[in-house]
């Protein structure tokens, strides 16, 4: 199993919006608004970052995302 991150900038004042369309997403586990240079972190876990992709896709499309970057979390013994 792996957890990956997506930190997330939005077009202003959509934060919310977004936030709640990211919730609607399969295989998506936790979505939080934060403050700081992100407006959005959002945690997806599955059995290899391959079988995330998708997920990753559907969230680069969700309208006002303006740019994300991603983060890989491994266990000490890897997936």
């Amino acid at each position: 199993m792996v957890d990956m991150y997506v930190l997330i900038v939005c077009d202003l004042g959509r934060t919310e919006e977004i936030a709640s369309d990211l919730q609607e997403i399969d295989k998506v586990k936790e979505v939080y608004m934060i403050s700081g240079a992100y407006d959005i972190i959002v945690k997806m876990s599955g059995p290899s970052p391959k079988d995330l992709e998708h997920v990753y896709s559907k969230i680069r499309n969700v309208s006002g995302i303006k740019t994300t970057i991603t983060l890989v979390g491994y266990t000490k013994n890897g997936y």
